[in-house]
């Protein structure tokens, strides 16, 4: 029998790579899209998966949408309502609707497993104060998860994700900027040190959707209630934009600046990136809050070759840095 997948945001980064993988691997795809006739939707389609659109904000819709499938890959963006809302209510927003579609998924009588995207919270890496809207709104849904629907938790499974290596052409307070009048050379100007450890994702279109097969071939390790964490390598943040120099072949200088500073020049989307790194700042290890409960690529088998990684990364989109 052929299983069904629901992927909810199939046409993002990540949903488009979980997507197309599970196709290939011969599951069928119900890809969730707010717009079917974008062109991503339309290569979903000819790609061969199913349609079909649901609200985050209304459980009923996700239910609809939900129903007969075996597996589910739900991922939320925060980023849409940062300017709307504002900080905390953006993140209340994204937590609800994680837990949503969590109970939506709690009454589908075929579901083996759900898989959500959430990140560690700041206030468990760093301590009270250290709020971080899109992290711990994924965060404190998974906790509400596992503490009021302990029946859906034993079969699913929190998926985290390390910095992205698109940042570097699409996100554009973490690019590289070019000073005028200095024959090529840049700045990388962040709220951070240099030597502040993070991390990489690798190539997360072609990554995320590997790890996701990796997950539901193995329910085993990655159940219940498991933080599986995607990661190919990890150092500081002067290695990572060193991965960029080595591509580019541009000379670059990280500068550090204040958080305040920062929020000037990027505003609120400035200040939830320093927000970011200044929980970092406080504990190298991520998983430290979370130890005994986080699986990576290892505890998978996935061969280092596998999954691409940081430089390998950049490399394949060179025309885009």
């Amino acid at each position: 029998m052929t299983k069904t997948i629901t992927v909810c945001g199939a046409t993002g980064t990540v949903g488009n790579s979980v997507a197309l993988r599970l196709l290939q691997e011969g599951w069928h795809v119900k890809a969730i899209t707010r717009n079917q006739d974008s062109a991503a939707a339309k290569a979903l389609y000819d790609a061969g998966a199913e349609l079909a659109t649901a609200d985050y904000d209304d459980i009923a819709s996700l239910e609809t949408a939900f129903q007969g499938t075996h597996a589910i890959f739900g991922i939320t963006n925060i980023f849409q309502y940062l300017l709307d809302d504002g900080p905390d209510a953006a993140a209340e927003r994204e937590k609800q609707q994680l837990v949503n579609v969590a109970t939506a998924a709690s009454k589908i009588e075929t579901l083996d497993h759900l898989i959500l995207h959430t990140l560690p919270g700041g206030e468990k890496l760093a301590g009270p104060g250290n709020f971080v809207p899109h992290m711990d709104g994924k965060d404190g849904a998974a906790d509400i998860i596992k503490k009021e629907l302990p029946v859906l938790a034993a079969k699913t499974t929190f998926m985290w994700i390390g910095f992205f290596t698109s940042n570097f052409y699409e996100t554009p307070m973490l690019k590289p900027v070019e000073v005028p009048n200095t024959n090529g050379s840049h700045v990388y100007i962040q709220p951070a040190d240099p030597t502040l450890h993070i991390y990489f994702a690798g190539d997360v279109p072609t990554n995320a959707g590997i790890f996701v097969s990796a997950i539901l071939k193995n329910p085993t390790i990655s159940l219940p209630a498991k933080y599986a964490f995607l990661y190919t390598s990890q150092g500081t943040m002067q290695e990572y934009l060193q991965a960029w120099i080595n591509v580019t072949g541009r000379q670059t200088t990280f500068i550090t600046t204040t958080l305040e500073n920062y929020e000037k020049i990027w505003g609120p989307f400035g200040k939830e990136i320093g927000l970011m790194l200044k929980a970092f700042a406080h504990v190298e290890d991520w998983t430290t809050p979370y130890r005994g409960d986080v699986i990576t690529a290892k505890d998978f088998g996935l061969d280092e070759g596998e999954l691409v990684d940081l430089e390998a990364a950049l490399q394949m989109a060179a025309e885009k840095l």
